[in-house]
């Protein structure tokens, strides 16, 4: 992996590497397949009207630890997921929950204050995770390192920043068919040591390609290079609650001096395609193709600044983790937007720093790269509304939230997505984010690696075999 988990605990994971452990620890309630088709996961679902969703779970469920997972330990996940004191960034992801209610001894109920269209793709995801209550309650802080859930493997050792050990566990519901009796994952920032350790056979499977080694890899005959569209999107957050960015002006003067078009040849060797909102093409019925690009027009950025009184140069600091592409990235956006009238600095931090730095809003413009969700609502709801846990930007918009409540509240696809593409352009318009890329998922693994690749590049490593 590019980087080492920051929690194992689903309520509080915000990291995308974090997720290529946890989905091989936990177990989701419904699961999505890669074209984004729902099935059982560990629970049958059955909405039986707008504002109930009924649950079935699994006979002879239990947790890594010997707990029972039964109707009332899914009912203390969900509740710890929602409780305000928990402080859980799922809590948002939940929508209108008003509660949820056990039925009997695997049988409980999601009940609505409102309809929400996006929750069975919700719980396919990091909220539909179950952990050991049992465990929760007797590890507290520490089950961030010691979690304790029911998927596939359980963790066996964890030494930061070095390697991460799971173990087959014995109990797993769909048997022991799953084919590796350990998966050990190691943090490699360092992409020319990830790509040396996979020809040595010494890793069988990395995370991420640089895409000008794409082509050198297929030729090798050892290894095979796995290539898909993303649901994500590769973009830098403006910090809005502070100057030189909390003047839209300035934010569309930046996005105004950035052309997409070279950092899709200098950066991704012409692998994926360039962005212009949250929404990829790839499976999201909401994307706008008519949402134009904005970049490349150093005379249209001048011109902002003018209009807004800017003095020149505009002093900007630029956070990026410390990955070869993202600081060739960076290099651009420095060159192009000091053709324009600002003054950039690049800053350079370690990859588990990013979502505390975002978080806490330490920067002017710092990469919020997005694995992507299948439902738009996952694109955007976070990163958008005013309370959203990822709307690091700082951005408050009342259309934007309004519109973005009202298309989860719908349940038709088609107004949904006339929703969506409306704050699509109230966002092109304010530009709290610079949208660069929907990036082409690349992954390589050694040729005798079978498994499944998913486009929001996650590992779900259960079908994997070597063969």
């Amino acid at each position: 992996m590019v980087s080492d988990p920051v929690t194992l605990d689903p309520a509080f994971s915000g990291s995308f590497f974090e997720n290529q452990v946890l989905y091989n620890l936990h177990e989701t309630l419904l699961v999505a397949a890669p074209d984004g088709s729902i099935t059982p996961g560990l629970a049958q679902h059955e909405q039986r009207d707008p504002l109930t969703h009924a649950f079935t779970l699994r006979e002879g469920l239990t947790f890594h630890d010997g707990t029972p997972l039964d109707a009332a330990a899914a009912k203390a996940n969900i509740d710890r997921y929602l409780d305000p004191a928990t402080g859980s960034i799922r809590r948002s992801e939940f929508g209108p929950v008003r509660e949820v209610a056990v039925t009997g001894p695997r049988q409980f109920e999601i009940r609505l204050s409102s309809p929400y269209a996006p929750l069975p793709l919700v719980l396919t995801n990091r909220a539909g995770m179950m952990v050991s209550p049992t465990a929760v309650a007797a590890l507290g802080a520490d089950f961030a390192a010691r979690a304790v859930g029911c998927g596939p493997w359980k963790l066996a050792s964890w030494t930061k920043n070095s390697e991460l050990v799971l173990e087959k566990f014995a109990g797993y519901w769909r048997g022991q068919e799953h084919g590796f009796d350990r998966l050990l994952y190691r943090p490699l920032p360092d992409e020319t040591v990830r790509l040396a350790n996979l020809r040595s056979n010494t890793l069988q499977l990395i995370d991420s390609v640089p895409p000008q080694a794409v082509t050198a890899l297929g030729r090798e005959t050892a290894l095979r290079v796995s290539q898909t569209p993303s649901l994500g999107f590769n973009a830098f957050a403006f910090n809005c609650t502070r100057a030189p960015f909390n003047d839209a002006r300035l934010r569309r003067a930046f996005t105004a001096a950035v052309d997409l078009e070279v950092i899709q040849r200098v950066v991704y060797f012409n692998t994926g395609r360039p962005a212009a909102g949250p929404l990829s093409p790839a499976v999201s019925w909401a994307y706008d193709e008519a949402l134009p690009l904005r970049g490349g027009k150093p005379e249209e950025a001048k011109a902002l600044l003018r209009q807004a009184g800017a003095a020149e140069p505009v002093p900007v600091t630029i956070t990026v983790t410390n990955s070869p592409a993202m600081l060739r990235i960076a290099q651009i956006l420095q060159a192009q937007a000091g053709a324009a009238g600002f003054k950039v600095e690049v800053r350079q931090i370690d990859p588990t720093s990013l979502i505390t730095v975002l978080r806490q809003r330490d920067f002017d413009l710092c990469m919020a790269p997005w694995s992507g969700r299948y439902d738009p609502d996952g694109n955007m709801f976070n990163y958008f509304t005013q309370d959203g846990p990822n709307n690091f930007a700082g951005y408050a918009s009342e259309p934007v939230t309004a519109l973005l409540r009202q298309a989860r509240s719908v349940s038709g696809q088609a107004e949904r997505a006339a929703l969506y593409r409306q704050a699509q352009r109230l966002l092109a318009e304010d530009a709290p984010m610079l949208f660069l890329h929907f990036d082409a998922i690349l992954q390589a693994a050694s040729a005798r690696l079978r498994w499944t690749q998913y486009p929001d590049a996650v590992f779900r490593l259960y079908d994997a075999r070597l063969g």
